[in-house]
Formats: C-alpha cells, sequence, structure tokens
C-alpha cells in the first residue's frame, strides 16, 4: 500500500500528473492517495521529488514483537562488545 508522508508533501502534483489511475489529488496542499484506485504501479512513488510517497507493508504484532526482539538483543550483544574492548 502507498501512503503519502504529510510532513514532506509539497503539493506539487508531479504524482497527480504521473499516476495512469488518476488514484491521487492534492487537498489541502498535500497529495491524497484513493487505495481503492490504486494499482501499486509506483510511478508517483518514483517521481516524487521529496520522497513523500513510501510503501507501506502491513506486519502483525506478532511479526512486529519478534523484529523488536531480534533488534533489542543484537543491540544488547553490541554493548556488551563494547564493554568487552573497554578492558
Amino acid at each position: 500500500m502507498l501512503q503519502v508522508r504529510q510532513d514532506l508533501c509539497r503539493g506539487c502534483g508531479l504524482c497527480v500528473e504521473s499516476c495512469p489511475r488518476q488514484a491521487i489529488s492534492i487537498v489541502s496542499a498535500t497529495a491524497q492517495i484513493n487505495q481503492d484506485r490504486c494499482n501499486q504501479c509506483h510511478l508517483c512513488l518514483d517521481i516524487c521529488p521529496q520522497g513523500a510517497i513510501m510503501e507501506m507493508t502491513p506486519v502483525s504484532e506478532h511479526e512486529l514483537q519478534a523484529i523488536v526482539t531480534g533488534l533489542k538483543d543484537k543491540a544488547e550483544d553490541i554493548i556488551a562488545r563494547i564493554e568487552r574492548l573497554k578492558g
């Protein structure tokens, strides 16, 4: 699913012009994507000069927890290595 980061969008309209399905419109000076019309062609993602359009991949809470746990384990390992190097 493609989404617009409102904090990065400048409302230039390049994404609107590039969309073959007319799935994007400018509302209140920022792009909005109609997910029902979007076919995930990524033309808008490629053309946005601000990098405001990004692909979001839904993840379950279980998957997210596993990712966070893995990152914590890696961080603890790195900290332990640094402590060993200190002395």
